[in-house]
């Protein structure tokens, strides 16, 4: 149960929402208590049918409520402090915190024990944690990453501007999308020296780019710290399969 909860969030947090949301949520209180909105729906959708309403309807209020105050306080601070390195730590801690949350009021209130008819019907299908597992894995590999690789990015930045967000190239974002994919399905299937071409037939995409350092530097900062967060990510939950 828990891992639903954390797919509603990154679903929700990420999916869900736009880069160009992110940004108007700094300079306006309508576009936060639109994200909020979505990030209740989600939830709404996800939660409800799974654990008893009168059970889950106060952590539910908590989590939504939780989530617009965090956010909320998280813009004034980014619109305070420009320094990267600041912005990079209230990302990270933004989502620690959120999580925490969830992990939480999942521990309290007993949500994994107060299940309806639904889940446990659900439970009872020979491939329905397996597929929870697998869900986890690629929503974290999808977004979440591609966004912390974004503020990666930001962070060893010589330039001065923390706005490239708004301009980052689609498809690159999408080549690392992938990229990571591929490696935790790999992975999930023992094939790890298969890795190797995957990152091999990237590069050699890359390959006259790489004749600029500059260049060459953060596509193998990019490309490491996503496959590393591939590879920990797909072994960590493999071992709940």
């Amino acid at each position: 149960m828990i891992f639903v909860l954390i797919i509603a969030h990154f679903l929700a947090d990420f999916t869900f929402q736009t880069t160009k949301m992110a940004q108007r949520k700094l300079n306006s209180f309508k576009y936060l208590i639109y994200h909020a909105s979505i990030y209740a729906f989600i939830f709404s959708i996800l939660m409800f049918p799974l654990v008893k309403f009168q059970k889950a309807i106060l952590p539910y209020i908590i989590i939504i409520c939780s989530h617009f105050f965090i956010d909320w306080i998280r813009t004034l601070v980014d619109k305070k402090f420009t320094r990267k390195s600041i912005l990079f730590a209230s990302f990270i801690v933004d989502q620690m915190i959120h999580v925490l949350i969830l992990v939480v009021l999942y521990n309290y209130y007993k949500l994994g024990a107060e299940i309806t008819s639904l889940y446990d019907y659900i439970q009872q299908w020979q491939y329905s944690n397996r597929l929870v597992i697998y869900c986890l894995t690629f929503v974290t590999l999808w977004d979440p990453t591609a966004v912390f690789i974004k503020k990666l990015f930001l962070f060893i930045d010589d330039g001065e501007s923390c706005n490239q967000e708004e301009n980052d190239p689609q498809v690159g974002s999408i080549i690392g999308k992938l990229e990571r994919i591929i490696v935790s399905i790999l992975i999930l299937c023992n094939q790890f020296g298969a890795v190797g071409f995957v990152l091999t037939a990237k590069s050699i995409a890359r390959y006259k780019q790489l004749e600029d350092k500059n260049f060459a530097e953060k596509y193998l900062v990019g490309t490491l710290t996503s496959v590393a967060i591939a590879f920990i990510t797909t072994l960590i939950l493999k071992e709940f399969l």
